[in-house]
């Protein structure tokens, strides 16, 4: 583990979240918690400069994009207003609205971390060539995982219609902080039918699913893809 001087300067991290709130306050934790475990990080000034906007998005909703159209131009505004914030690098609390990823990154000259290639390669890493994805209906009606998987010779296993609304209603239940034991019950029959189709791992493709499942639960790799983003941006900032 590293310790950065005190008088470093740092970078300033955007997060565009509020898709949901809960899932973006849990991504600021991690990066808390990654600035502790690799830059021993106690006193304030020893934590990354961040600037979060949450943006109360309309036209989406559990399952994911409802108005493709409205829900563009509100990422557009605010990747924007996180650059006119002064960030120096941003990151998204969310898989599903990375379908619109090109967009955003053109419409601003600071980088947005993609979600989906950092997941990528950390399960190439791995080493795994077949892994399960839990993640909203939009997500993988567009294929989002599945399209840059596939160039790398990944295969995705991908909910069927009943697993979807299982899936969905867990979104749910973590969008209003309803989760419970009942959701870890029901992410683990996906799962279970994953491995049973030869999945080797599982990716958490939506950035609420963390909070209904995690590690503990199965013993079943899981790829939280937020983790990715979190370390890079937090890296990024402290100059790692």
């Amino acid at each position: 583990m590293t310790k950065k001087a005190v008088n470093q300067k740092k970078k300033t991290i955007g997060m565009l979240g509020g898709m949901g709130p809960g899932a973006s306050a849990s991504l600021y934790n991690k990066i808390i918690k990654y600035a502790q475990y690799k830059y021993n990080a106690v006193q304030d000034f020893d934590y990354p400069p961040l600037v979060i906007y949450s943006l109360p998005l309309e036209g989406f909703d559990e399952t994911g994009i409802v108005d493709g159209e409205s829900v563009k131009k509100q990422l557009v505004q605010g990747v924007q207003k996180l650059e006119s914030a002064g960030c120096d690098i941003i990151i998204i609390a969310c898989n599903t609205v990375h379908i619109y990823y090109d967009i955003m990154q053109k419409a601003i000259d600071v980088p947005i971390l993609n979600i989906v290639n950092e997941t990528k390669k950390k399960v190439q890493k791995a080493g795994y060539n077949k892994v399960g994805l839990l993640a909203s209906e939009s997500t993988n009606q567009l294929n989002l995982y599945q399209n840059k998987f596939s160039k790398d010779g990944i295969e995705i296993i991908s909910a069927n219609k009943d697993q979807q609304k299982i899936i969905n209603a867990v979104i749910e239940n973590v969008m209003g902080g309803n989760q419970g034991i009942e959701d870890v019950i029901a992410l683990k029959s996906v799962i279970r039918s994953y491995v049973r189709q030869g999945a080797e791992a599982v990716i958490l493709g939506c950035t609420e699913i963390p909070l209904a499942i995690n590690q503990t639960d199965t013993d079943v790799e899981l790829f939280d893809a937020t983790t990715s983003i979190v370390e890079l941006s937090v890296d990024f900032s402290l100059g790692a």
